[in-house]
């Protein structure tokens, strides 16, 4: 959802035909670049990883057998070049940030928090994971992100507030990712409560006691910090993890 608004606000995503195409569970869309996606996949294969076996945090995106890789990543950053602001969207990036950093130095990472209760939920729906399971990856990918991600470079926004201020929510990110504010009531106006499939909250959480990052910390909202305004001749690239 949150990528969507921004596509509205002017962030270049790339070619439609190279989207995730919507299905029936998220007839809205993905909003997830098929060759960042694909790459990640492979980025973690090299390491002996998947998106759902998270690969040891000191195992390095470096060495010989990452060229080819490499190679790729820069083709596809080539293409939009064209682009004054520009991103993508993958949950993988959440473990392999390090990659992409290095590739892209001042790249801004907008990191989206979902209830955890929620985001089981999901995978159990879509993918058929244990609940257990499903919180262990959510825990590992926020905490990899948090350890990973510049203090600088990085923003951190609640999913639950774009059902609570719009506006307010999406202004802070557009100023985040220099995106004008032109189309923001538009893009504010694409939010619908009616189309959320699922809702808990941090009381759910808590009452729940399964998560391995206490709810104490997401109401308090340790994680979130600001970015900065660094960019490039390149244009401004931004990460989204959702």
């Amino acid at each position: 959802m949150v990528t969507r608004l921004l596509h509205r606000c002017g962030l270049e995503l790339g070619p439609e035909s190279d989207l995730m195409p919507p299905q029936a569970d998220n007839p809205e869309g993905f909003w997830e670049h098929l060759r960042f996606v694909a790459l990640n996949d492979e980025l973690l294969a090299s390491l002996g990883g998947a998106w759902d076996l998270p690969p040891r945090p000191d195992e390095s995106f470096t060495g010989p057998q990452m060229n080819p890789l490499l190679l790729k990543a820069r083709l596809l950053i080539e293409g939009f070049a064209p682009a004054n602001v520009w991103g993508w969207k993958d949950p993988r990036n959440s473990l392999t940030l390090p990659f992409w950093q290095d590739l892209l130095p001042g790249l801004r990472t907008l990191i989206v928090v979902r209830n955890p209760l929620e985001v089981a939920h999901s995978m159990r729906e879509r993918n058929g994971t244990s609940y257990s399971f499903a919180l262990r990856l959510w825990e590992i990918y926020n905490r990899r992100l948090v350890e990973v991600a510049n203090e600088k470079d990085r923003l951190v926004t609640r999913y639950d507030a774009f059902f609570e201020d719009t506006e307010s929510e999406l202004r802070k990110i557009l100023q985040f990712a220099d995106l004008k504010d032109t189309e923001l009531r538009s893009a504010a106006a694409l939010v619908s409560t009616r189309r959320r499939h699922t809702h808990f909250t941090i009381d759910d959480l808590i009452d729940a006691g399964g998560c391995l990052i206490s709810a104490k910390r997401v109401r308090e909202g340790k994680a979130i910090v600001l970015g900065d305004d660094t960019t490039d001749q390149r244009g401004l690239r931004m990460e989204i993890v959702a």
